[in-house]
């Protein structure tokens, strides 16, 4: 499935994800799999940034912990659009 379909059509990405918490701390999450058009599209996503906070903390403990940056590393395939 190299092109997108009628079906088919939100691309799948591999990415990278650095956050900042109320301290200053860096947390970085590695090759997670989100699904967007593009870098500004799945930044803004709550739905998505939240599945990614949930994946980096593994604690009970709810502190604030903010995205600074994404990377969109490889493209791997299409899927289906969620909403």
């Amino acid at each position: 499935m190299d092109k997108p379909t009628k079906r088919y059509n939100i691309p799948i990405w591999l990415s990278q994800w650095t956050f900042i918490d109320g301290n200053k701390k860096k947390y970085l999450l590695n090759n997670f799999i989100v699904k967007g058009h593009n870098k500004g599209e799945i930044f803004t996503n709550k739905k998505i940034v939240n599945k990614a906070v949930n994946k980096l903390k593994r604690g009970r403990k709810k502190g604030k912990i903010v995205p600074v940056n994404l990377s969109l590393i490889s493209q791997h395939g299409f899927g289906v659009n969620d909403n």
